[in-house]
Formats: structure tokens, C-alpha cells, sequence
């Protein structure tokens, strides 16, 4: 049986203007077109239009709806499992935006801002062991950034630093620097490459190392918002000089 446009959008239950502009992004596109040009569709097509539009309400992109409904089986159970989880993450974000709001107070100056970082990020650590101190690395950030000059490698100002552990006097740590997704350095000892993925942080700003309460704040930002940290939280430098530093704590990855 064919419908015209007007008989397809009652049994859809989707306007003449949505058809048109999924048939414009080739997401939906008519059985055939009468002799006087006009769009033709099939019974067949209901279930295929209903289906394309509870995609874009799931705010699924058109490329990728395009792109499920020319898969194949296989490929389409793989593009559902990589929505699941899209999805999710989103899920997550908003649970940790709704604690950030829920944490804010409109008489305090608010000190602490989320940052997402949309794209991958690729590092290059470098493994230190230094006496406890206020700045127990600050000398090994021109040593770590050096290493990757004479290797050629270009990398960013940022200077970025996780603290592993504590044992004795000793405390061992990363110095890291973005670097391109193009950089070919292998692993080997006390050097890592990581690739982190898209990651929704915590940011407090402007602290410094030797501000006796840094752990107590950092205690209380958990508590206040009743965020749940998703790995070790992440020092971040202006530059190889900065005195002060971001504390990222990584709330959705």
C-alpha cells in the first residue's frame, strides 16, 4: 500500500516538515516519488520512521542514526552498546552538575568550577621520588620537560603532577605534559604514555602547596558536595614556574 505524505504523517504521527527534513538527511527517505514528483512511502516505512524519530529524541546524532540504520546486525547490536554507554556518561554528568548546583551557596564566593574536557587528552608522566616538602617536584619539572626537548617531542606550558605515594621521607610522584596524539614514545621505565578520555572535573583554583588546610578543603569540597572522586586527583600548573595550581578531581570519565 503506498501513502502519500499527508497519509504517512497521520499514521506516523510525525508532520509533513519532520518527514521532509529526514528525507533531506537521508535518514528517511521515500519508497518512491509519484509521476508529479511527490513523495511516496510504504506501510513498511512506519515502524523505520517511528523508530528514527525516538532515536533523535534520545538525542542521538543524525550521522549516527544514519549510519545504525545502514548496519548490519552485528554492527548494530556493537553502535546500541557504544549508545548504552554514551548515554550513561551523560547520565553521570548530570548527577555530578546536579551536586555542584546543590552544593552552591549564593553568599559565598564559590572557589570551586567544573571543567569537562571533551576530547582525548594525551600525556607523557614521568616517574620522580623527591624529599617531603611544600613543592616536592618543582625541580624535576624542567628536568621532565627537557627530556621530551631533546627527544623532539613538542608538549604543552601546562605542567601537570599526581602524587602516587608517600613512604617515609620519601614521596614518589608523576610529573606529566600534554603532548600530541601524533607523538610516538614508547613506555619504559619511569616514563608512561597515557591516553585519558573525555573527563568531567572538579577544579580548585589558585592553591598552593604550603597552605597548611589544602587537605582539609579538599576533604570538605567532597563532603559539601557529596561528589564521589573517579581517580586520583590531578595537580595542574600554569607553567614550570607557577607557585599556585589547579587541583582537578575527576568526577565522570
Amino acid at each position: 500500500m503506498e501513502l502519500t505524505i499527508q497519509e504517512f504523517s497521520k499514521r506516523t504521527g510525525l508532520p509533513p516538515s519532520k518527514l521532509r527534513f529526514y528525507d533531506k538527511k537521508g535518514l528517511l527517505q521515500p519508497f518512491s516519488r509519484s509521476d508529479n514528483g511527490y513523495r511516496v512511502y510504504s506501510m513498511e516505512q512506519i515502524h523505520l520512521a517511528k523508530m528514527v524519530d525516538s532515536l533523535r529524541k534520545a538525542d542521538i546524532g543524525i550521522q549516527d542514526i544514519r549510519h545504525y540504520t545502514e548496519a548490519g546486525e552485528h554492527e548494530k547490536k556493537v553502535i546500541l552498546d557504544c549508545w548504552k554507554k554514551d548515554l550513561d556518561k551523560r547520565l553521570e554528568s548530570l548527577h555530578a552538575a546536579r551536586k555542584y548546583v546543590g552544593g552552591m551557596k549564593v553568599e559565598n564566593t564559590q572557589t570551586l568550577m567544573l571543567s569537562k574536557w571533551e576530547k582525548d587528552k594525551f600525556f607523557v608522566w614521568q616517574r620522580f621520588e623527591s624529599e617531603r616538602s611544600a613543592y616536592p617536584f618543582r625541580e624535576h619539572f624542567v628536568k621532565a620537560k627537557r627530556l621530551l626537548e631533546e627527544q623532539g617531542i613538542p608538549c604543552s606550558e601546562q605542567v601537570y603532577l599526581r602524587n602516587e605515594k608517600v613512604a617515609g621521607e620519601k614521596i614518589i610522584g608523576e610529573v606529566g605534559f600534554e603532548v600530541s596524539y601524533s607523538t610516538h614514545l614508547k613506555n619504559k621505565e619511569n616514563i608512561r604514555f597515557e591516553k585519558v578520555p573525555p573527563t568531567l572535573f572538579a577544579v580548585m583554583q589558585d592553591c598552593r602547596a604550603d597552605d597548611a588546610f589544602l587537605c582539609f578543603s579538599y576533604i570538605q569540597v567532597v563532603i559539601r558536595y557529596g561528589f564521589q572522586p573517579a581517580g586520583n586527583k590531578i595537580e595542574r600548573y600554569a607553567n614550570i614556574d607557577s607557585d599556585t595550581f589547579d587541583y582537578l578531581i575527576p568526577l565522570v570519565k
